[in-house]
């Protein structure tokens, strides 16, 4: 089944996919956070949106908006 998966998993998503993990990771380095922790799994949701709601494709500018946000704060 993990075979037919991949399969039908478009060029795409295969892309958005790299890109998150991508930016997640830099920012895990820059923070020191585990990259498998939950909040590098939130944050990856954070960029995932800003790919498909800004259309940003650009990995500086991805982690340049997720550092903003984070100086932001509540």
């Amino acid at each position: 089944m993990a075979k037919r998966l991949a399969k039908t998993i478009s060029p795409t998503k295969d892309k958005e996919a790299e890109l998150v993990e991508q930016v997640v990771s830099d920012w895990c380095k820059m923070h020191q956070v585990d990259p498998i922790s939950h909040t590098a799994v939130m944050e990856g949701l954070r960029v995932l949106y800003m790919i498909r709601e800004f259309d940003m494709t650009d990995r500086e500018e991805l982690l340049k908006e997720l550092v903003a946000s984070d100086e932001d704060g509540p």
